[in-house]
């Protein structure tokens, strides 16, 4: 289907200054089914002016194409990075700044041979008519001057985009559908995983913006949230992607790659696909694998997407439901800031709040009663029901999961430090320590997403501590599990 439309691409170049030299290149090229794509001048003052030309045609199935013919899809995007390089502020300054001294000279040059010429001659006219254009011509330049030096100019970059996943040149085809078709559909599949994360924990994921980045490594991509890079990996196009411990294989597969995966730690195995269809597992693609580092990220970071206007997007929700409580909550009982912080916690422990109205009559109900970690604690011992089932075995009676021992217990919260200002300091090398116990004991399991009993009163913290190191950690206070589940400890750390 994209292939009927793929196009080829020739460069041909002239002088500058011959103008009929460039006519017949012109009319050779269109009689020879070519059309001009674009026309750049290159070349420095010390060296006379080419114009490079860019022809473009539907390439012909079946065709030899000619020695100078370059038939690569991403020509058009590698042409223009290196012939409409982008003038920074600073260059585009210095730039403005030489042409204003060479009007300047332009225009005493032609100054100088008005004192030659007599008072009503013709050639006195056409000369200040020269100098008159000369000086219209300086006006612009001070004008474009004046706007390059603008503090506006500083202004409008002022703004980083929210959520950004960068691309290597071999993965832009995923997203440019003026590519050779890869078979990716990358843009499908982030939207794909906003719905899916929409629908299951209730969190709008915001716009994603697509660029490339020539500094990654081959098939690479990053993903940024406001500038700053948070994930980083690795894809292999036209292969698929499976878990190792899952695809239970006595031998290597020829060609395959085996890596560890950014998001769980598991061995991953890529394999080409033409080698995978007796597989009974569905193997992961590409486009499939960057979709999953967006849920990872943007839930993972939710405190840096999820801002004001968000905010004010689910007050509205709520509104429309029960006007009461946006105006009986905001801003007198608890600010935005406190909204946030209530919502972003739960979100990152994928604790739903689809039923957004629901959670801000919890809110409602406990606001009054302590500080804003109270009221989390509170709201979820509300969900407790809905959280549990998410953990709970097969036999739906029982939630595995590790315990603290008093020792490690007392040894973490006897090194909590409260501050006046009730900021808690924590000695990180426990926090580390108990992480690796956890995942050493874990994986003797096969157990990748490990699930800990923590006191109410400490959940909070140890999940904040333990998920700087496990990505997968799930932190549960026995009150959540209460009555509705039995616990089976599968030992303590």
């Amino acid at each position: 289907m994209f292939g009927k439309n793929r196009m080829e691409y020739v460069i041909k170049s002239c002088s500058a200054e011959d103008a009929q030299a460039l006519q017949n290149l012109l009319n050779e090229m269109s009689m020879n089914g070519w059309e001009l794509y674009s026309m750049h001048e290159v070349g420095d003052e010390e060296e006379s002016a080419q114009l490079n030309c860019i022809f473009m045609r539907e390439a012909k199935p079946n065709s030899s194409s000619d020695g100078d013919i370059i038939n690569i899809s991403d020509f058009k995007s590698q042409m223009e990075k290196m012939l409409s390089p982008k003038l920074t502020e600073y260059e585009n300054c210095l730039e403005i700044q030489s042409k204003i001294r060479h009007e300047k000279e332009q225009i005493n040059k032609i100054k100088a041979e008005l004192e030659g010429e007599a008072p009503a001659s013709v050639s006195r006219k056409k000369l200040n008519d020269k100098i008159s254009a000369g000086l219209k011509e300086l006006e612009e330049l001070r004008h474009q001057l004046n706007k390059a030096t603008s503090p506006d100019l500083m202004y409008a970059k002022l703004h980083e985009e929210k959520l950004a996943i960068y691309l290597s040149e071999e993965l832009l085809n995923y997203i440019d559908t003026d590519r050779d078709y890869s078979g990716e559909e990358l843009v499908a599949e982030t939207v794909k995983s906003r719905l899916k994360i929409t629908e299951t924990i209730g969190y709008v994921i915001p716009k994603v913006v697509f660029k490339d980045d020539e500094n990654l490594n081959t098939c690479e991509f990053s993903i940024k949230i406001r500038g700053m890079e948070v994930f980083r990996a690795g894809v292999c196009p036209n292969y698929l992607m499976f878990y190792a411990d899952e695809l239970h294989t006595e031998h290597k597969i020829k060609n395959s790659i085996t890596l560890e995966d950014e998001i769980t730690g598991r061995k991953i195995i890529w394999v080409e696909k033409d080698k995978t269809k007796d597989f009974w597992q569905k193997g992961i693609t590409p486009s499939e694998y960057i979709a999953k580092a967006l849920e990872y990220v943007a839930v993972k970071y939710v405190d840096d997407l999820l801002d004001y206007e968000d905010i004010d997007k689910y007050l509205d929700v709520v509104e429309k439901e029960n006007e009461f409580l946006v105006e009986n909550i905001v801003p007198d009982i608890l600010t935005y800031s406190d909204l946030k912080y209530l919502m972003t916690s739960l979100i990152k422990e994928r604790v739903s709040i689809k039923n957004i109205t629901y959670i801000f009559e919890k809110i409602n109900d406990f606001a009054d009663e302590g500080s804003k970690v109270d009221i989390l604690n509170k709201i979820r011992l509300s969900l407790s029901r809905q959280i549990c089932k998410s953990y709970v075995n097969e036999d739906g009676e029982t939630i595995s999961a590790f315990e603290i021992s008093e020792k490690t217990y007392s040894d973490l919260v006897m090194s909590c430090d409260e501050t006046e200002d009730s900021l808690i300091k924590i000695d990180g090398t426990l926090a580390e320590k108990l992480a690796n116990k956890l995942m050493k004991q874990a994986k003797k399991l096969n157990i990748y997403a490990p699930k800990l009993i923590v006191p109410m009163e400490y959940r909070q913290i140890f999940f904040t501590l333990l998920s700087l190191y496990i990505n997968n950690i799930t932190v549960l206070a026995p009150e959540e599990i209460g009555c509705n589940y039995k616990i089976e400890s599968l030992g303590e750390i």
